[in-house]
């Protein structure tokens, strides 16, 4: 079983029970008479390692992209969205060791579950071995978004433009724009906005100009648009599904 996930991420422990430590939920202690080790701790640990190999990554490969986008993009990958596919991907939770509780509580499908094990294997063989080893095991599962990335050059929250492709992806309409007020005295005004699909307004903004409050009436809008048509959040940042 250890073998099976060791081939899964192209590692081998040298220490089995950091292993055994990363795949123990803290609800596999509950009615025992003993008291193992849980993955709380490595997962605390593996989320700052998933988040430095992250950062550096991305300061070295999108010099292209401000600060800002940066920020974001990260705050995408390291989502727990994210974690929880990557940790799916692998199967991880078929491996842990869950209580019986979550077990009826179909806890391996837990998106929470799912992302805590990723860190927490990840903290495990970051201590098992070092930075310069964890590195490039922990981007590897990054890297298949990361090159779609790179070569698609997706926008991050231009929200308006993603409103207007998810839309144009599902229905044969462009979204509509109209400022509904404006208050204040400069330097403090603000305006606000809505956007319409089809004479049906589907999110409302602020913003301290129009260009400002268009976007977050966009924003606002990607946000309940599964009520209309297909879409994908993860994190703040949005991308297209693929059919």
């Amino acid at each position: 079983m250890i073998d099976e996930l060791e081939k899964k991420v192209d590692y081998t422990f040298k220490d089995k029970e950091l292993l055994r430590n990363a795949l123990t939920h803290k609800s596999y202690n509950e009615g025992l008479k003993t008291d193992l080790p849980d993955n709380e701790k490595l997962e605390f640990l593996g989320d700052s390692v998933i988040n430095l190999v992250i950062t550096e990554y991305l300061y070295k490969h999108f010099s292209n992209l401000t600060e800002g986008e940066l920020s974001k993009l990260k705050a995408h990958l390291v989502s727990t969205n994210s974690l929880s596919r990557i940790s799916h991907s692998i199967n991880l939770s078929d491996f842990a060791f869950l209580g019986k509780g979550e077990e009826k509580n179909d806890g391996r499908k837990n998106k929470k579950i799912n992302a805590s094990l990723f860190e927490a294997l990840i903290g495990a063989i970051y201590l098992d071995s070092s930075y310069k080893v964890i590195s490039p095991i922990a981007i590897s599962f990054f890297k298949e978004f990361l090159d779609k990335f790179a070569e698609k050059e997706m926008k991050i929250n231009d929200y308006k433009s993603e409103l207007q492709e998810v839309i144009q992806k599902k229905r044969n309409y462009l979204p509509v724009y109209e400022i509904l007020s404006e208050s204040g005295k400069p330097p403090n005004v603000m305006f606000t906005a809505a956007v319409y699909i089809d004479n049906t307004e589907i999110g409302r903004g602020t913003g301290k100009n129009k260009r400002q409050a268009e976007q977050d009436a966009a924003f606002n809008a990607l946000k309940k648009i599964d009520e209309l048509i297909n879409y994908e959040k993860l994190s703040e940042v949005f991308f297209l599904k693929n059919d």
